[in-house]
């Protein structure tokens, strides 16, 4: 390789001598340790050598050998542009007959590889070489395309250049700005200094505020069941005290004490005459009832704080079950997030242990009972164990003490006194107009997602329409082809049926265009595309792939296919003629497994084979007694 570097610098330099001895060894060298690609490459330098010393036959030897070579190996890079310089030396210096054969696989390989300046030449030295045979209308052609070519290249360069230039000052401008922010980040670090302080000063305020809110809120979901709140108080403790049994963190079970207790929020959102129905609910009462756990999701959705986001968690997850039986999700093992089945454990427990509409109060051995009956069933198994040691050794009992001891405050409900009494009803109404509120929010909000929702099912399959749908034909287009190509192909081998792929081509838009406008154009592709899909589908699909191009895949026998194809393109071709259009049609198929060994290379195989016959109608019966050609017939 390095040999090969160096003579390409050299011929670069125009040290021919130099040039041609360091690429005879590179080509020495390859065919000892038997690289082909680097013998294709140096037998394709070398050539350049002699055509450049004006020893054209050992060139077109050398062109030839290199395309051989390259071919062998499937090395597309190689081969064009080995049998690009092959052709062009042919035109003037050598076979012309067998030059339309290599310019045109050239521009094949160019095309297929996306290589605009190989395009360009191909064109170039095409045009050169029909005017020279006399046929002028396709010497005509690819000097028009050649001029095309050149033209999008200086596009392409100058915007290159124009890309170059922005980013230099992007680069000056990003520069000039660094400065201008490192002198705005001093002066911020120092207005942060003063700041800090406050900041955390208000942090502590913060923090007790929004403790008071949740609180509420908890209490607003439970006053319509349990005006007292002490279910969302007892279900926090217990879920602390199981968490702190696990060995988790200070912070991270005081958090879960708070959040525990918004559990069952969602619950502002449930008719009463399910909430507090004393009897069995029937099957839809409780599709109703179910709905409180993603109610209160979506109440708790977008919290930016540690317990709101912890608190949304638990509502969503907390009647999930160890076995995948629970809802809403049917979540199943350690799916469900840690605090879902910590909370789930108190929750449970202490609905057992207290009167509900439904149920009379257990005793605590029957709720410790049912817990490890539930063992691995409805619960985490690890924690189960750990709850039934919490709630029966008594440590659950003294935590509930501790906490009332510390709300026993003067004016409280709790001391029995008249202002007692007169703060329970005054909480009350606030409860009510809590509730209220939150229900008026929680329609607002179920309306705003539902619509969101709706729109954005609608874009998405617009989208999916729009991303594999051909705008002008409404047909599949290439990324639907993709899409179905491998899907297509499992399918045909499961079902033990041949698969086909078929490539056409519009000879003559370019005329069409011209003469009637793009709009005429667009006429004829979509008449072609509509002709196509009344005859193959649903026997098969087809693609629009770009431009003047499409493809049909097909589930049919291939000398089947063969037999039709002739008939039908003669009814398309007559049908456009009977509109007022010149237009014609160039075809190619392959089968797959017969023609190639995979599915993926069905497209390139057909391709081939339709540029071939397209080729052939260029040149025409005069081109080619002029021009002999070999391939499909």
């Amino acid at each position: 390789m390095l040999f090969l570097n160096e003579g390409c610098t050299l011929l670069d330099l125009d040290d021919l001598e130099s040039a041609q001895h360091i690429l005879e060894k590179s080509l020495d060298f390859s065919i000892l340790y038997n690289v082909i690609d680097i013998q294709s490459l140096s037998l394709d330098s070398l050539g350049n050598c002699h055509e450049r010393v004006h020893n054209y036959k050992t060139a077109i030897e050398h062109y030839a050998q290199a395309y051989q070579l390259a071919q062998s190996i499937d090395y597309a890079e190689g081969q064009l542009s080995a049998v690009l310089n092959l052709g062009r030396v042919n035109v003037d210096h050598g076979e012309p007959l067998h030059a339309a054969d290599q310019l045109h696989e050239a521009l094949r390989l160019a095309t297929q590889l996306n290589r605009p300046k190989s395009r360009r030449d191909a064109h170039q030295h095409l045009a050169r070489l029909y005017k020279q045979a006399g046929q002028l209308d396709l010497a005509l052609q690819h000097f028009e395309a050649f001029h095309t070519e050149a033209h999008d290249l200086f596009s392409t360069e100058r915007d290159k250049t124009t890309r170059t230039l922005m980013m230099q000052f992007d680069v000056e401008r990003a520069q000039t700005q660094t400065r201008a922010e490192r002198e705005q980040r001093e002066h911020a670090e120092d207005l942060q200094a003063r700041a800090e302080e406050q900041v955390r000063e208000r942090t502590a305020e913060l923090e007790q505020t929004q403790m008071e809110v949740v609180g509420r809120m908890a209490m607003a979901a439970e006053f319509r069941d349990d005006a007292t709140g002490e279910h969302t108080r007892r279900v926090g403790i217990g879920a602390a005290l199981i968490a702190e049994s696990l060995g988790l963190s200070r912070e991270f079970t005081e958090t879960l004490q708070i959040a525990a207790r918004l559990h069952d929020v969602g619950k502002i959102g449930i008719p009463d005459a399910v909430l507090l129905k004393e009897s069995k609910l029937s099957v839809a009462e409780f599709e109703e009832m179910k709905r409180h756990t993603l109610i209160g999701g979506r109440l708790l959705s977008g919290g930016k704080s540690e317990v709101l986001n912890m608190a949304r968690q638990i509502a969503l997850t907390h009647h999930e079950r160890w076995d995948g039986n629970g809802y809403p999700y049917g979540l199943t093992g350690q799916e469900i997030p840690l605090v879902g089945r910590i909370v789930a454990l108190a929750d449970v427990f202490d609905a057992l242990m207290h009167k509900r509409p439904y149920k009379l109060a257990w005793e605590k051995a029957d709720a410790l009972a049912e817990l490890a009956r539930q063992r691995g069933r409805h619960f985490d198994p690890e924690l189960t164990d750990a709850a039934l040691l919490i709630f029966g050794s008594g440590r659950y009992e003294a935590a509930l003490l501790q906490d009332e001891q510390t709300q026993m405050l003067p004016g409280s409900a709790a001391d029995g006194s008249r202002e007692g009494a007169l703060h329970t009803e005054t909480a009350s109404w606030e409860l009510e107009a809590m509730r209220l509120q939150y229900e008026q929010l929680l329609e607002s909000r179920t309306r705003e997602l539902e619509a969101a929702r709706s729109q954005a099912e609608v874009q998405v399959e617009q989208l999916k329409r729009a991303a594999f749908t051909d705008v002008l034909t409404g047909l599949h287009n290439r990324r639907a082809f993709e899409t179905d190509l491998l899907v297509f192909a499992e399918q045909a081998q499961q079902h033990d049926r041949p698969l086909c792929a078929v490539s056409l081509d519009l000879d003559g838009l370019k005329h069409v265009n011209d003469s009637g406008g793009h709009a005429s154009g667009d006429a004829v592709i979509a008449l072609v595309a509509r002709q196509l899909q009344q005859h193959f589908e649903p026997s098969g699909r087809v693609y629009r792939m770009g431009g003047d191009e499409y493809v049909v895949l097909l589930w049919s026998d291939p000398e089947l296919v063969a037999r039709e194809l002739a008939g039908e393109i003669e009814r398309l071709e007559a049908e456009l003629k009977r509109q007022g259009h010149s237009a014609s049609l160039s075809v190619g198929y392959a089968h797959w497994p017969n023609d190639v060994a995979r599915p993926e290379h069905l497209l390139r195989v057909s391709d081939e084979r339709m540029y071939e016959q397209k080729r052939r109608r260029k040149l025409g019966t005069a081109a080619q007694d002029a021009f002999p050609v070999h391939g499909l017939s």
